[in-house]
């Protein structure tokens, strides 16, 4: 970093040790009531986790099951995985980014020495600072989603070997776990297996499930994965919530954080893909720079 930016050593090292305060700190309200504590970089701290990003972790093994934060991967690819089947089960990680910490990185990168070789104990130190907050991943940070991904490769290998066993469908968006079945009753059974598989996870050690948003579907009633209908016909389709969350998304759009102006670059791509007259209507609505902006899941002046 310091021969590739120009930037002398100590400087990287002194901006390191102060990294947990170069952070602004908001909060949004969630969808289902309460807060959501963003804390989102200082400009030149962003710069340096951009960096990393593009440069270290994008470089890391990532499962074929985790769909979101991934180039040419969408909401549209990952609800496709389960559009032709009968039965869906959906799971919910609890406050997933912070549940990941520092400890859980250093961990990941001593089980890895040929990704690391060469690093030294202060380049691990320097590192670990720059993309945590705290000691844990924070929402906001642009390298916190392909680290979660990263950090999640054994959790995803067990929860894709688990279904492998039993027949199941299995992807990963983000926090959200989604099975499904041609087969009933298989799905019970995966559920109590997934909660045992994450209570004795080693990497990382402190994820749990919210139980409140499990939830088990059927063709019966309304399946839904990431926002996207899964329909009788055993596709995918477009439905009005998922035009209504897009337009309050890029309503607020300044005030999100990374990951969601990243989720909704791939909401707008989906939809406009499945329904060019919704993107037309949205760029009549907010404007063609604004929906530009929407669409590459960037700030003005970033």
């Amino acid at each position: 970093m310091s021969a590739t930016l120009g930037l002398p050593s100590r400087f990287i090292v002194n901006m390191a040790k102060g990294a947990s305060h170069e952070y602004k700190h908001y909060s949004i309200p969630k969808r289902q009531g309460g807060t959501r504590d963003i804390y989102h970089p200082s400009r030149r701290l962003k710069g340096l986790q951009r960096w990393l990003l593009a440069n270290v972790i994008e470089k890391w093994p990532v499962h074929e099951a985790a769909m979101a934060y991934r180039r040419r991967s969408s909401i549209f690819d990952n609800a496709s995985r389960h559009a032709g089947s009968r039965y869906l089960l959906g799971m919910d990680f609890a406050n997933f980014f912070p549940s990941i910490s520092e400890e859980d990185l250093r961990a990941y990168i001593a089980e890895r020495p040929n990704l690391f070789a060469g690093w030294s104990s202060m380049d691990i130190d320097v590192f670990c600072r720059f993309v945590c907050r705290g000691r844990v991943l924070t929402i906001g940070a642009p390298t916190s989603p392909a680290l979660s991904n990263a950090i999640c490769y054994d959790l995803d290998s067990q929860l894709h070997a688990l279904c492998i066993k039993s027949d199941v469908a299995y992807s990963r968006y983000a926090d959200d776990l989604f099975f499904s079945t041609l087969r009933q009753g298989v799905l019970v059974g995966v559920e109590k297996e997934v909660g045992a598989i994450v209570s004795h996870l080693n990497l990382p050690r402190k994820l749990t499930l919210n139980l409140n948003k499990t939830r088990h579907s059927s063709k019966r009633g309304a399946r839904r994965v990431t926002g996207i209908v899964l329909g009788s016909d055993g596709l995918p389709h477009i439905g009005r919530k998922l035009k209504r969350t897009i337009r309050s998304l890029i309503h607020k759009y300044d005030s999100l954080d990374d990951p969601t102006r990243t989720k909704l670059a791939g909401l707008i791509a989906y939809a406009s893909g499945f329904d060019p007259d919704f993107l037309n209507g949205l760029i009549n609505k907010y404007g063609l720079s604004v929906i530009r902006r929407a669409r590459t899941g960037r700030l003005p002046g970033n």
